[in-house]
């Protein structure tokens, strides 16, 4: 993995298309003979984040926006990995429940290091590899 090699895509946001993109990014990370537990570890997060577009980013029967969310992979040449999962959408904080919220939970667990970005839309930016210290 000496170059750096990219994956976008952009789809409506609908729950069809999470297991599409997931594995998606998974033939993308297989092409490039990545590790099997940085492929696992990126592919859940990847899945979580997609799905919160899904269930939370647009109001039902919302026509004033176009529902869509975006992957974008970038695998850069020191073996660091970066996924953007991006929506048009408003972010809603909400309180934690008992029973739900383990998507977030689940995301930082697994990667190096993430940021959430509500400024236009949201983008959930997730870092994987030994370019980035765990956070």
């Amino acid at each position: 993995m000496k170059q750096k090699s990219e994956l976008r895509l952009c789809c409506p946001a609908q729950a069809r298309y999470v297991s599409l993109i997931r594995h998606a990014l998974g033939a993308f990370l297989d092409a490039l003979q990545c590790d099997r537990t940085l492929r696992e570890d990126a592919t859940t997060a990847a899945g979580e984040a997609l799905a919160n577009v899904v269930e939370h980013a647009y109001a039902r029967g919302c026509l004033s926006v176009t529902c869509d969310l975006q992957l974008f992979a970038r695998f850069e040449s020191d073996g660091r990995l970066s996924i953007e999962v991006s929506d048009n959408g408003s972010f809603i904080r909400r309180k934690p429940a008992l029973d739900r919220g383990f998507g977030l939970r689940i995301i930082r667990a697994v990667a190096r290091k993430t940021i959430i970005d509500t400024s236009r839309g949201t983008c959930v930016i997730m870092t994987f590899g030994p370019a980035s210290p765990k956070r």
